[in-house]
């Protein structure tokens, strides 16, 4: 790889900013993990690769986060629910005790999923910080009896993250949300953050599912792209270069698995990361945990 000729200023400026995030807690993640993940490269080729990583990281600690979650709810799900409505009526309705609403949230987890999947904690932050009624949430597997028996007409699916959308339509088949007798529900999904592929995939194989979300990605945040190595190293680097040597670098340190690419899920090439979790549609250089590879984010 081609580095350019002010790479030692570049990798000194970039690490020098990325601590100073973590000091001023912008990023919530411990100086010791900056450490030991920076360890691993060595020289100035890779430790250059490195510090283009952290230069595109986009990182959203849990203030960011709960603030998102708050905005989703009081404006862009709000909205699509309640075209008519203040910007606080669906809050008030899942803070009400006394009027059951016919609404209820569901957190997006398949059967297979481990207990430390997302869905279930961003549910138990949603309720925390907007105070909603407990008795409005249910899994999965309980929604279709709440549809049968409490005559609910409207499903929220909560979630952190929309990726390629394939995982998506695997919980909501698994669950048979798509069967008859959820044919006069309203499904919403409710991500925080969504890729324009999931929302592209999702709105032609569930035509009836709306999204709402508060932050959107696409092809600017492909880590590989063009533009991106064209600024990073002032056309030094090319972008299929880069991605040659990436791969290269992450076979011979055996970096990801038979099942995740080195490119992240679905080859989405994000550098995104949450304070609680890292989608895995995001390089694993930045998240794998093995006995090769320290990583910086959380999984």
């Amino acid at each position: 790889m081609n580095i350019p000729d002010d790479a030692e200023q570049f990798i000194e400026s970039v690490l020098n900013t990325t601590k100073q995030l973590i000091e001023l807690g912008f990023w919530d993640v411990e100086r010791s993990r900056l450490d030991s993940w920076w360890k691993q490269f060595c020289g100035v080729e890779e430790e250059f690769f490195a510090a283009c990583l952290l230069d595109r990281v986009i990182f959203r600690s849990r203030p960011q986060f709960e603030a998102a979650l708050r905005s989703l709810f009081r404006s862009n799900l709000n909205r699509s629910i309640f075209k008519d409505k203040h910007d606080g009526y669906l809050v008030d309705t899942l803070s009400s005790r006394s009027n059951e609403p016919k609404i209820r949230l569901v957190p997006v987890i398949c059967e297979s999923d481990p207990p430390t999947k997302s869905g279930p904690l961003v549910i138990r932050r949603l309720q925390r910080i907007l105070r909603l009624n407990p008795k409005w949430m249910c899994w999965p597997w309980q929604a279709s009896d709440a549809v049968e028996k409490e005559g609910v007409d409207t499903v929220i699916f909560v979630d952190d993250f929309l990726g390629s959308g394939g995982q998506f339509k695997t919980f909501f088949d698994q669950w048979q949300f798509g069967e008859p007798g959820m044919s006069k529900v309203r499904f919403f999904y409710a991500p925080v953050v969504a890729h324009e592929k999931g929302i592209d995939h999702l709105s032609t194989e569930l035509p009836r599912l709306r999204i709402a979300y508060i932050e959107s990605l696409g092809s600017r945040q492909q880590f590989f792209s063009d533009e991106t190595w064209d600024d990073m190293s002032h056309g030094s680097v090319t972008a299929l270069d880069a991605k040659n040597w990436y791969l290269e670098f992450a076979r011979k340190r055996k970096i990801a698995g038979r099942k995740i690419d080195p490119l992240g899920y679905e080859k989405l090439e994000l550098t995104y990361g949450f304070s609680h979790s890292t989608p895995n549609n995001s390089l694993p250089i930045l998240w794998s945990t093995s006995a090769n590879w320290n990583p910086l984010l959380e999984r």
